[in-house]
């Protein structure tokens, strides 16, 4: 006979743990921003907004900005002479704008004075020395050859050996061997 007996007060939103949440009981809400209470009572569940309900903030009366969509950008900031300097269609840029370091007169053709690359390839310069190929013995210093490399160059790639640091830790263990060895 020692069951709880729950009474309405005990089982209401009030009660609860996480506080009132029941739309009968209003909370102080402090944000300003949109208050409702949901109504469901015999009749149909109704939903009442009490208080203000507003989407966007009051910025006032428009500021009128003198540049618009309706303003030609170009001839507002002086640049419509660029524009049409750009945009004509006159004849290229001569390569003498894009390398003006390069000396000599670079914008004639190369057909004109045999400097194309065609002209390279058909007609080759004659040069006084002859190019001759290598003998195989002077080849053989630009074979790679399996096995160590010869004493004379290992020192140039061995790379010198990092001190280590002693550490006290090994310091200790150390003293404390040498110390049980002499008793």
């Amino acid at each position: 006979m020692n069951e709880v007996i729950r009474r309405p007060e005990q089982v209401s939103p009030k009660s609860s743990p996480r506080g009132s949440r029941s739309p009968a009981y209003p909370r102080s809400d402090s944000s300003g921003t949109l208050k409702t209470t949901i109504s469901l009572g015999r009749g149909i569940p109704s939903v009442i907004h009490s208080g203000p309900f507003y989407l966007v903030k009051d910025t006032g009366p428009a500021h009128e900005s003198e540049i618009t969509g309706s303003k030609n950008l170009m001839m507002h900031y002086g640049l419509h002479n660029s524009y049409l300097k750009f945009c004509k269609k006159e004849g290229k840029e001569e390569l003498s704008s894009f390398l003006p370091s390069l000396p000599g007169y670079i914008d004639a053709p190369g057909d004109q004075d045999n400097s194309s690359l065609r002209s390279l390839i058909e007609n080759p310069p004659k040069t006084v020395k002859e190019l001759i190929p290598m003998s195989g013995t002077s080849l053989q210093g630009f074979k790679l050859h399996p096995g160590p490399l010869p004493e004379q160059y290992r020192f140039m790639s061995q790379m010198p050996k990092k001190k280590q640091k002693h550490k006290k830790r090994k310091d200790d263990k150390q003293n404390t061997l040498q110390e049980g060895m002499i008793m």
